[in-house]
């Protein structure tokens, strides 16, 4: 059951979580399912894994007790203290409000959806640590058929008109592929963490399974990630093309054949990445020679000082130095930005994020911010070089360890020029990844008690 629940609430989050906007209507319908997910995930939390997952667990409570802290109702003569709160004071006065008790946040609805928007990840930590671990792995196929089917979706859409049905979100791309995304930049990342997910899937068959299950298996991830290079040029995004070479760098260090195959392909295992790799240059350059290799285009355009993402950053540098050290509140970008935006930056549309996660984190979360990334980033290097030195012999978490390292690792940087984890799907990706590297970098005391009998 507790499988069944797991796999279903993925399917759900697949279907509505692909959008970072606060006012999509599909929300009404993800929250509250992930409310309930995440009660039943503490009803059946059992001491065990609450003790082999501590420092996860501890982690996101962390991460929602400083959201918390940022919407607490202060006395006005501890909230006007706070580093960029004159024009809130000004405003205060200019109203004839005098006395108001308000919070560290200066948009405090913007901070109460930042706090609700980690009933997705957490949730799905949840119900992750309850399944059992053979059980955990099954939700690796499922994760490569939704990037498939996006994928897929997202030609559909590049095929049809602009405007067709198959977009799902009111505010997109119109026009490129999307696919189950609103974003084409977090669908192209989530193509490119599909090649190292393609790479495991096809090396983890059971020993159970004959030769020709194998081959079978294996061939049919070869032909999904041939089909998904193309559907990454078309995507149009250059970070995307960019976490698109690191999945497929990686794809010879996750790799390796399985028991039954090892001697039938360990001589031959050079000429199949020289292969390939030929396969893939070939499927670029009919991509681009289609004139549908966009995001190659737009890479080697070399039109950098014209990105939208520059006088963001520019703004948010001064912003940073306003706020600091408390930060202006967690999801108050959009609005404090319009207070620095200067006029040459002025655009029929306006700047939702910062493009860049560790301005943004720091310029709303202020010091607690900061150190929550460094936290995250330091148990990250840790854990992979964990993982990365343990045998592959010693089991399947060595090898799904390493791939949630590398899927985080895309993650994390694509989070310098975007914001992929604040689409729900994402976040959640990213909180299985934690579970598998953690299980594959710190072995639980039985397991490791087993393999010294």
């Amino acid at each position: 059951m507790h499988l069944w629940v797991l796999l279903g609430f993925l399917v759900l989050l697949a279907l509505t979580g692909g959008g970072s906007r606060a006012d999509i209507p599909a929300l009404v319908v993800l929250r509250p399912a992930a409310a309930l997910a995440l009660g039943f995930g503490l009803w059946f939390l059992t001491p065990e894994g609450a003790r082999r997952y501590r420092f996860l667990l501890a982690y996101v409570s962390a991460v929602a007790l400083v959201v918390a802290i940022q919407l607490v109702p202060l006395p006005p003569a501890i909230w006007q203290m706070f580093p960029g709160r004159a024009i809130a004071v000004e405003v205060d006065r200019a109203a004839g409000l005098t006395g108001l008790w308000r919070p560290l946040s200066l948009v405090p609805n913007q901070t109460w959806n930042a706090l609700f928007s980690l009933l997705v990840p957490a949730s799905v930590l949840l119900l992750c640590i309850g399944v059992q671990r053979e059980q955990r792995f099954l939700v690796l196929p499922l994760l490569i058929g939704v990037g498939v089917i996006s994928g897929v979706l997202g030609l559909m859409q590049v095929i049809g008109p602009p405007d067709g049905p198959l977009y799902f979100y009111r505010i997109t791309n119109n026009g490129f592929a999307v696919g189950l995304f609103a974003n084409r930049n977090h669908q192209a990342i989530y193509i490119a963490c599909l090649f190292p997910m393609l790479a495991i899937y096809a090396a983890s068959a059971s020993e159970r399974a004959t030769l020709a299950q194998q081959r079978t298996r294996f061939w049919l991830c070869v032909g999904a990630g041939l089909l998904l290079l193309p559907l990454l040029l078309v995507a149009g995004s250059r970070l995307g093309l960019i976490v698109g070479v690191i999945g497929l760098v990686s794809i010879p260090m996750l790799y390796t054949p399985p028991s039954g195959r090892s001697s039938s392909l360990s001589s031959r295992r050079r000429w199949w990445y020289a292969a390939g790799s030929l396969v893939v240059v070939a499927l670029g350059a009919l991509t681009v020679f289609l004139s549908r290799g966009i995001a190659i285009q737009r890479l080697l355009s070399g039109n950098v000082g014209d990105d939208a993402r520059v006088p963001l950053w520019q703004a948010s540098m001064t912003m940073l130095g306003t706020y600091f050290p408390f930060g202006s509140g967690f999801g108050s970008f959009a609005e404090v930005y319009g207070i620095y935006e200067s006029d040459g930056a002025l655009q029929p549309t306006y700047g939702n994020h910062a493009h860049n996660e560790l301005l943004e984190v720091a310029l709303t979360g202020g010091v607690l911010g900061i150190v929550l990334m460094l936290v995250g980033v330091v148990a990250w290097a840790l854990a992979s070089w964990r993982v990365f030195r343990r045998p592959l012999r010693e089991g399947r978490d060595v090898a799904f360890g390493r791939l949630a390292s590398v899927v985080m690792l895309i993650l994390g940087v694509s989070s310098v020029t975007d914001y992929p984890l604040r689409t729900p799907f994402l976040a959640g990706v990213l909180a299985i990844a934690a579970i598998w590297l953690c299980a594959g970098a710190f072995p639980s005391s039985s397991r490791t008690s087993k393999r010294s009998v």
